[in-house]
Order: C-alpha cells, then structure tokens, then sequence
C-alpha cells in the first residue's frame, strides 16, 4: 500500500512540474507603461524572434503614468509611437516580451 501511495505522489509531482515548467515558458506577456507625464499614443506589432514586422495586436492611447497588458506570440513585438493623436509615429522599437516584464514607452 505505501509503495503504491509514493508511485502516485511520484507521478503527481513530476505532472505538476511539467505542467508548471510549460506555464512559464509560453508566458510572452508584458506590460507597456506610458511617460510619467504626457500621455503616448502607440501601435504594438506581433514580431517573431527575428524581429520581423507581424499583425498589431494593440493601438490606442496610453494616459500618463499607466500600463497595459500585452501578450505575444514568440515574445517579441515592435512598436511605434506618437506624442499626439494627429503626430507621425516614428520609433519602430523591437523589444523582447515575455515574463510579464515592464517596457517603458517614452
């Protein structure tokens, strides 16, 4: 009985390990946060791990001092941005996303 009770806590444990080591390496998530003290108007492009251009995945407004959520396919986006809603973008930024880490928009 005890030896079948260890196979099961055995298996379970090695599941859950797997499990959270799969977890953590498709977490391409970050977090965008916009200036301090002016808001920033941004596009943020899916990339792949070459930095290639893909599809936006957001665009809008970010308000002075906030974030937004953001979750790629490869961990990788590019970005642009404007200081208005009628100015160019410009930038064209490449930057890694993953392990909900924080990149900061100027």
């Amino acid at each position: 009985m005890f030896k079948i009770q260890r196979t099961v806590f055995l298996i379970i444990f090695l599941a859950s390990m797997l499990l959270a080591a799969s977890t953590q390496a498709a977490d391409n998530s970050c977090r965008i946060v916009g200036s301090t003290q002016d808001d920033v108007w941004v596009i943020i492009y899916d990339a792949d791990a070459d930095g290639n251009r893909g599809p936006i995945i957001w665009k809008g407004k970010i308000e002075a001092g906030k974030e937004i959520p953001i979750t790629s396919t490869d961990g990788h986006i590019r970005y642009n941005r404007a200081s208005g809603p009628n100015q160019p973008y410009d930038g064209d930024e490449s930057r890694a996303c993953f392990g909900n880490n924080i990149l900061q928009v100027d």
